[in-house]
């Protein structure tokens, strides 16, 4: 599932309690996602800070199987990123280039994780209560609405972090979420334009790419931040 800065140490699973207004307090969310075996999607992320600063990034996630695809815009640079039954690729379409991730590579190539379509999915939580709201239509959608509440006590001090999430029952997974940090930032999440065919070749590394080191690679990536 996707829970923007909520993450922690695992709770018990099984302890479940409900009351009369539909909260359950649970180290397990009250809806199952399954991810897509095969889609496209454009997800959006727009950051407000506490300081009131906006960040907007958009990344088109595309999946078939095994098979994954991640485009985005870094460092003023075109990047995708591929993951493929024979190994993880990173390309670069301004350049006609793309390089080989290794497993040496890939504690550096995870720092971006934060853009991983598997963080739509899956987020470990503290003591969390889910509240449904009911059903609401979002771009044409047919939607089921939660409240989430997270609480993050350490000793004394205790910090509690708020998330709507909006689940589509029928893709199984959320597909919007709005979360606002003890202090004060604001993450709005979204997936649009989703559907469930994907083109072969949006996975393939076209013939006229040169390969090159991923240490290149990466030194192109920093040499073009302003």
């Amino acid at each position: 599932m996707l829970l923007t800065g909520a993450c922690a140490q695992p709770q018990k699973t099984g302890s479940t309690e409900t009351n009369t207004n539909n909260t359950v307090i649970s180290s397990t969310p009250p809806f199952q996602t399954t991810e897509p075996e095969r889609y496209r999607a454009t997800r959006t992320t727009t950051i407000v800070t506490a300081a009131g600063q906006t960040i907007v990034t958009r990344n088109s996630i595309v999946r078939d199987g095994e098979r994954r695809r991640d485009e985005t815009e870094t460092a003023g640079h075109h990047v995708v990123y591929l993951t493929l039954p024979e190994g993880r690729f990173v390309l670069l379409p301004d350049d006609k280039s793309f390089a080989t991730v290794t497993n040496e590579d890939l504690n550096t190539a995870e720092q971006d994780s934060e853009t991983s379509p598997d963080r739509l999915l899956h987020t470990e939580t503290i003591t969390t209560g889910y509240e449904k709201l009911g059903a609401e239509t979002v771009n044409g959608r047919n939607l089921q609405k939660f409240r989430i509440v997270v609480n993050n006590s350490a000793g004394q001090n205790v910090s509690v972090g708020e998330t709507f999430l909006w689940f589509d029952e029928a893709l199984h997974i959320p597909v919007k979420t709005e979360s606002k940090s003890p202090d004060g930032a604001r993450t709005t999440t979204e997936l649009s334009d989703v559907v469930l065919k994907v083109e072969k070749g949006l996975f393939e590394i076209p013939k006229d790419y040169q390969k090159i080191d991923f240490s290149k690679l990466r030194e192109r990536l920093s040499h073009s931040q302003p």
